[in-house]
């Protein structure tokens, strides 16, 4: 018998870091990211960029702000929680709370094509970077595989994204889209 596949993973959090001696860890949410861990009793900790990690059970977690205390039933001291540093937090992506109207995760957004309002084809997101307290931008790479463009996901700039098309329709400020 064929063992089923494993689901895709998401980050949810990122950059396990200790905090104090009793086996606590901080991470940082995901951009817009909001506590996904509510009411879970375990999580994947792994590389978000392999898709893989193990599963660990939640003693307890607290977010403040963008930042996520978390504690792991096993993990008691230091050196156990050391050794779970620069992981991240994963979720089946068929477990994500479902955001609100307007809202997106970055995985969703990555691999869209990006049209102007005129049909233009920009290129395809390639990831998605934060801008401090600002809109987070999309690494665009042209069709021609030229240097990416940064594109701000301001609402003001990328007007639509229909998730069925796989598609995100930009408004770009005059020059935006030039690449020199």
């Amino acid at each position: 018998m064929a063992a089923e596949p494993r689901p895709a993973l998401i980050a949810v959090a990122t950059g396990l870091r200790l905090r104090g001696a009793g086996g606590r860890l901080t991470a940082t949410l995901v951009p817009g990211g909001i506590d996904q861990l509510q009411g879970r009793r375990s999580v994947f900790v792994g590389h978000s960029a392999l898709e893989s990690g193990r599963e660990m059970e939640i003693e307890s977690s607290t977010t403040y702000g963008r930042r996520l205390a978390i504690k792991f039933r096993g993990v008691d001291d230091a050196a156990a929680a050391e050794a779970l540093a620069g992981l991240d937090l994963l979720l089946p992506a068929a477990s994500l709370q479902d955001l609100p109207d307007g809202s997106y995760y970055i995985h969703e957004l990555v691999g869209m094509q990006v049209r102007t309002r005129a049909g233009r084809i920009v290129g395809t997101v390639r990831r998605v970077l934060e801008a401090g307290g600002a809109a987070p931008l999309l690494a665009v790479v042209p069709d021609g595989g030229a240097d990416e463009v940064l594109i701000p996901a301001a609402q003001s700039i990328c007007v639509a994204i229909d998730r069925a098309a796989r598609t995100v329709i930009v408004d770009p400020p005059e020059g935006l889209l030039e690449i020199e």
